[in-house]
């Protein structure tokens, strides 16, 4: 994923459950994470999970639109 947001310019930020607790944490308590990666956008308002392309450009699209 961290490659797509870059090549797109898309600003992003990556938390690693693997070495981030606080993240680790939100990811299985808030969004009930059992893929990754989990792509969360506009504070948790839209999520995707895993690395559905085309998901996360609907999801843009969505968020650009407003």
């Amino acid at each position: 994923m961290e490659s797509y947001f870059t090549s797109k310019s898309i600003p992003f930020t990556c938390r690693d459950i693997r070495t981030d607790r606080e993240a680790l944490r939100e990811w299985r308590d808030r969004y009930h994470g059992d893929i990754v990666p989990l792509t969360v956008f506009d504070g948790g308002k839209v999520v995707v999970d895993g690395g559905d392309i085309p998901a996360i450009e609907r999801a843009l699209r969505q968020l650009s639109s407003k």
